[in-house]
């Protein structure tokens, strides 16, 4: 062996030792606090903008039925630098314009404009075909119009406001990532829930998604009108947003008012590459994150296994399977499929037959990884607000919480809790952090929880118990600064964590640092 080989080989030692003697959880080693400047920081100094906000003053919202102006992308996510396709149709035949809004705090303005495009000649685009037998909806529009997202950009949750001459306005919502730079945390936009309970076009007559409470027109192999399968070719109903501005939207201004340093995707690509997540110190799902596939639910589980701290800020979470197919043009995960009944299944593979998660033949609870699951629909549009418990857990450092102290209203839509007939996640400790009396849908009593878990990794697991919680972060009359802190205690702690085991995290920069200049996505074990 060369002397460079042995003195590199030494170095190596060292630096794994180094590595390895660190406390998990020791915070003087972080490689970034929340307000030092990160892309994040530094975004949101730029000038904000209300004018992201739907309806303007002096315009109208389109609509499902007259269909004024409605678009979808080509990609639920797009890395920067490279190039989405709009697919825009307007009613009737008139010019209209696209201006690109990256969300986030901007002084509390929510939003910022990165691009003014048009105005454009629009077409009015045919009728969306359905499928009889399993009830996909899937547009076949040309393209209106292709950009290529521009480095400059930071990654985050972008609307694209799109308004016709007439003056309608309608949302495309979409995601720009950064595969070539690593943040401390990762935030996954849960698209696939949007596309379950999107019923596009919500006209009473045609319009099909995953529930047969808002699907209309023939029943489909389901024997009511649900869909089987749904397509992310066609655009959202009504304003276009998906579900992002009801809850999440919440959650994304606290956390850049934070200034943590954080990256954005979606929930397909947890689903095409997995493997990313192991790059992070924190992965968060936030709101509502229903519908996962396996190879997200593995993705997930094994970067807890490897130290990757998550912490899921809201309820009803990986509660049925979904599998994927591409479109007719080879775009792979554009259908998202989900029979809910394992007989209609016609895959052979039970472990991927899309029933829930915790029922036959999957048999695999959520509460294995989150720690808590989902348990009851709230009544009406009830919240209720948590008593806390075990106060003096780390979680609740600074909040001036003690145990009975209640807090705002924050249980709210859907709810977890632990359920003792099911299996607990695999940890060193778990605690529950608050209960909840709440009335469900049939007007029964139930009961919903918060929790947190350190995993035999030594990785955190935060469940929220409520899709509503993060409301409780930022919008206004709800907002509980006790609340604040504890999200803030869960983020630190998460920043102050290695991303990963030592060994591993070492060899890949000893190895792709030099060729790369950064850690790449194929730094993997």
């Amino acid at each position: 062996m060369k002397n460079s080989q042995v003195n590199q080989g030494r170095l190596l030692l060292l630096v794994v030792l180094l590595f390895s003697s660190m406390s998990p959880f020791d915070t003087s080693h972080a490689l970034a606090a929340p307000g030092e400047d990160n892309p994040i920081v530094i975004e949101n100094r730029q000038p904000g903008s209300k004018d992201w906000k739907l309806p303007r003053p002096g315009f109208k919202a389109g609509d499902d039925i007259e269909k004024q102006i409605k678009g979808y992308a080509s990609h639920t996510s797009v890395n920067k630098g490279s190039p989405i396709t709009f697919f825009i149709s307007v009613n009737p035949a008139q010019t209209y314009t696209i201006e690109v809004y990256r969300m986030g705090w901007y002084e509390g303005l929510g939003g910022r404009l990165l691009q003014h495009i048009g105005p454009l000649d629009g077409v009015q685009q045919p009728e969306c075909p359905t499928d009889a037998t399993t009830g996909m909806i899937s547009c076949e529009w040309d393209p209106s119009y292709t950009f290529r997202v521009p480095d400059t950009w930071t990654s985050g949750i972008y609307l694209a406001v799109l308004s016709n001459s007439e003056k309608y306005q309608n949302y495309i919502i979409f995601v720009v990532r950064d595969d070539q730079r690593v943040a401390d945390l990762l935030y996954q936009q849960p698209v696939t829930t949007y596309q379950a309970y999107n019923n596009y076009p919500d006209d009473e007559i045609t319009g099909k998604s995953l529930y047969n409470h808002n699907s209309s027109g023939e029943n489909t192999i389901a024997g009511d009108a649900r869909a089987v399968q749904v397509s992310f070719d066609r655009p959202y109903k009504n304003r276009g947003a998906g579900d992002f501005l009801g809850v999440e939207v919440h959650f994304v201004r606290w956390m850049e008012r934070s200034g943590y340093d954080v990256a954005y995707s979606t929930n397909i690509d947890t689903h095409a590459r997995g493997r990313n997540l192991l790059n992070y110190k924190g992965f968060l799902s936030v709101g509502h994150d229903e519908y996962w596939s396996k190879q997200m639910y593995d993705a997930a589980e094994k970067a807890r296994d490897k130290g990757v701290n998550l912490a899921f800020f809201g309820a009803n979470d990986i509660y049925w399977q979904v599998r994927f197919a591409s479109a007719p043009d080879g775009r792979a995960n554009r259908i998202m499929i989900c029979y809910k009944d394992a007989a209609l299944d016609p895959t052979v593979n039970r472990t991927l037959k899309t029933v829930k998660w915790r029922d036959q033949p999957v048999n695999r609870p959520e509460q294995s990884l989150i720690g808590i699951q989902y348990t009851a629909n709230l009544k009406g549009n009830m919240t209720f607000a948590a008593t806390i418990v075990n106060s003096s857990n780390w979680i609740y450092a600074g909040t001036g919480f003690s145990d009975g102290n209640a807090t705002t209203a924050i249980f709210g839509d859907e709810v977890d809790r632990f359920m003792s007939e099911y299996p607990p996640p695999p940890h060193k400790s778990q605690t529950l952090l608050s209960e909840a009396e709440i009335i469900n849908t049939s007007d029964e009593v139930d009961h919903a929880n918060s929790s947190i878990y350190q995993a035999e990794s030594g990785a955190w697991v935060f469940a929220a118990g409520s899709i509503t919680w993060s409301v409780g972060l930022d919008k206004e009359g709800v907002v509980d600064s006790r609340l604040q802190q504890m999200a803030a205690n869960i983020l630190n702690r998460f920043v102050a964590s290695p991303p990963r085991s030592s060994w591993e995290y070492v060899e890949c920069v000893r190895i792709l640092r030099p060729r790369h200049g950064a850690l790449s996505n194929d730094c993997q074990p």
